[in-house]
């Protein structure tokens, strides 16, 4: 029996449908991981920002429904929000170094980007709200003993290496 035929019985296994997009899903986050750290490797060997262009805002077309950019995602984690929050990550909070890795993470990261993308050049008091209203109760979420990171193990501050495990969606069937 296959596990296309066991998951059309209900009993919730995976198919290789399933399974293959998410190894594809995965080699795509590790592959713009690993143009991430070649880019970051190139400025700080060549002292010149090499992603520069990915700083620079779009165009706007005035689509809000744009394609996600996981490169432009990472750096702007990278430069706007890890590179800031100083958190310190004992008990139930968890933080995952490969986040990207994580499709709620994802998700909830790029709905914060653009939040930011929004938000950040408004005077005033725009950014205090964007902590309110859209920061904090991201990194709630994430970090929360429950959030996506809950049972990954991968801990760069503790030097803790024996695990990275994402959390698989939620599981979800074809209506009949």
């Amino acid at each position: 029996m296959t596990s296309e035929t066991t998951d059309a019985q209900g009993d919730g296994q995976t198919t290789d449908r399933q399974l293959i997009a998410e190894l594809c899903a995965r080699v795509q986050a590790l592959e713009a991981w690993r143009t991430h750290q070649s880019d970051l490797l190139d400025e700080l060997l060549n002292g010149v920002p090499a992603l520069e262009s990915v700083h620079e805002a779009p165009p706007d077309d005035g689509d809000d429904n744009t394609e996600l950019d996981v490169d432009a995602l990472i750096v702007w984690v990278h430069d706007t929000i890890t590179s800031m929050i100083a958190r310190p990550l004992r008990g139930e909070l968890v933080w995952c170094p490969l986040w990207w890795e994580h499709p709620e993470a994802v998700f909830r990261l790029e709905a914060l980007r653009r939040a930011w993308t929004e938000l950040a050049p408004e005077p005033g008091a725009a950014m205090s709200i964007w902590i309110r209203d859209h920061l904090d109760p991201c990194l709630r979420e994430l970090l929360s003993p429950l959030g996506p990171f809950a049972d990954c193990t991968h801990n760069e501050r503790y030097r803790a290496l024996n695990g990275h495990t994402p959390l698989s969606t939620l599981p979800t069937r074809a209506p009949e």
